[in-house]
């Protein structure tokens, strides 16, 4: 390696690690990172893929210079079985180029179908693997030219495939926030589509039910502006969980064995729940179907076992100990009982 190319990939590595570690979103950083390889590889197509962690499936990061199709081959299984698993990639979690393989690049169906008729010779691929050992998915670079990625390149794109799995591992900022967390919290990782995946401690069967209410729930909560919330969730024998999410690029729920609720009954839960909200007595009446008298009842019992002396001191009170029950909880709950 000659001692210009040495600077050159060594600046590479340092302005990747700066990108890698920005709080730009991942695709943003990932198209400056593919720009800071373009000094070290001339490359033609790209193409960084992450791997769902629960279903295993692989969707685009970024993309650039490859057809739709490509891009749809890439991500699906028959690729997987083709390029990913019979060499060990996730394994290795070294780039690997199509004259590294121990077969003929012609018979494998992304060179002949898709790389070589769209003029891409060459080319680099490797699994990005976390430090603990985790598969997150893939980097494919192809060039014009079959004499690059050159073995310099290779070197540069092994050295960073840590940092590049660290840009596109979905619940890196999760398994950061519950390092800091006491072993004995139970803490999962939320997906938008009702994915729960754990992340501490044992996730019992039927804990967090229902799981397709759990993302909107805390969403609710978090609203625009919180940066963590806490809140109840029923179990199945009809005590309540004490949750608290926090909000980062995955949100995470951390939960206690059992809630301390005062012994306040679901329905003065739901009141107190309106009293955080700022509701009156009126209009807790014509949410619950239920008098105002009734309502001012159960106020009172709420500051009694809450040994409080007004409205707003029981608000403060729930929304410090989580004493919350969003929509959705309330409906379930609900329904469950009759």
């Amino acid at each position: 390696m000659s001692h210009a190319y040495l600077q050159v990939s060594l600046g590479v590595i340092a302005r990747i690690g700066a990108v890698a570690s920005s709080a730009a979103s991942a695709p943003d950083r990932m198209a400056e990172i593919l720009d800071q390889l373009g000094r070290v590889i001339p490359i033609a197509g790209s193409m960084v893929s992450v791997v769902d962690p629960v279903a295993n499936r692989r969707s685009t990061l970024i993309t650039a210079g490859y057809s739709h199709a490509t891009e749809e081959y890439l991500n699906s299984e028959d690729f997987h079985q083709e390029m990913i698993a019979p060499y060990s990639l996730p394994r290795l979690g070294a780039p690997v180029r199509l004259r590294d393989l121990p077969v003929d690049p012609m018979s494998l169906r992304c060179v002949t179908e898709h790389w070589q008729p769209a003029g891409l010779l060459e080319g680099a691929l490797s699994a990005l693997i976390t430090s603990d050992n985790r598969y997150v998915g893939f980097i494919d670079v192809s060039t014009g030219d079959q004499a690059h990625p050159s073995d310099e390149a290779i070197t540069v794109i092994e050295h960073l495939v840590p940092i590049l799995a660290h840009v596109v591992d979905p619940l890196q900022s999760a398994r950061r926030l519950v390092s800091s967390l006491t072993t004995d919290c139970l803490a999962v990782a939320l997906g938008s589509d009702g994915e729960v995946i754990p992340l501490q401690g044992d996730l019992k069967d039927g804990m967090l039910e229902p799981r397709s209410d759990l993302y909107p729930a805390v969403t609710r909560h978090l609203g625009d502006k919180l940066s963590s919330t806490a809140f109840l969730w029923p179990a199945t024998d009809g005590g309540w969980y004490a949750c608290r999410a926090y909000r980062c690029r995955d949100y995470i729920v951390v939960l206690a064995p059992r809630a301390v609720t005062h012994e306040l009954t679901q329905r003065e839960l739901e009141i107190l729940t309106l009293l955080v909200d700022g509701s009156s007595n009126d209009d807790i009446a014509n949410r619950l179907w239920i008098s105002p008298r009734t309502v001012r009842a159960h106020v009172e019992h709420v500051l009694a076992k809450l040994n409080v002396p007004t409205r707003a001191a029981a608000a403060s009170r729930a929304m410090e100990s989580g004493l919350l029950l969003s929509p959705e909880v309330i409906g379930y709950v609900r329904s469950r009982r009759r």
